[in-house]
């Protein structure tokens, strides 16, 4: 049971650690058949190239879950733990906009290129398969900013 919650509680490493090992695999796959047999794969590059989005929007909502996003400490370490309080609040409040917009406009990509029934190059999947990332990214990002905001917002009461 605590290693399922532990999993739980780290989703997004976990599934970015997977998501990592099948892209080397695949880059060291595709090395080895280009210089050992010059036979190129160029399909994994679509793979790995479209798992880059996925690890970036895996890494983003890890970053917000720890507390450990962007931010400009040597301004942030000047103010009052009462200012940093509201500051943390409101860049918050603009991270989740900024996602819930972005999640948004991919989500309209995401039906466009299903109207268009666009497909990839190398593998002819449907492209909106690849393009679903960032919805379920930025929805899972929300999620971690609120998660974290809340906590952040209860530890500094006490």
């Amino acid at each position: 049971m605590k290693r399922l919650r532990w999993i739980a509680e780290h989703f997004e490493e976990v599934l970015g650690a997977v998501l990592l090992t099948v892209m080397a695999c695949l880059a060291f796959t595709n090395v080895v058949t280009r210089y050992l047999f010059q036979l190129p794969l160029a399909f994994t590059e679509e793979i790995e190239v479209n798992s880059l989005v996925w690890l970036t929007m895996l890494g983003t909502s890890a970053a917000f879950r720890r507390g450990s996003h962007l931010r400009m400490l040597f301004i942030y370490g000047r103010f009052s733990t009462r200012a940093r309080r509201w500051v943390d609040l409101l860049i918050s409040i603009l991270a989740f906009v900024l996602f819930i917009i972005l999640g948004y406009l991919g989500y309209n990509q995401l039906l466009d290129e299903k109207l268009l029934e666009i497909t990839s190059e190398s593998l002819n999947f449907p492209q909106w398969i690849y393009t679903l990332c960032i919805p379920l990214g930025c929805i899972l990002i929300a999620f971690r900013i609120i998660q974290s905001s809340y906590k952040s917002w209860n530890k500094a009461e006490v």
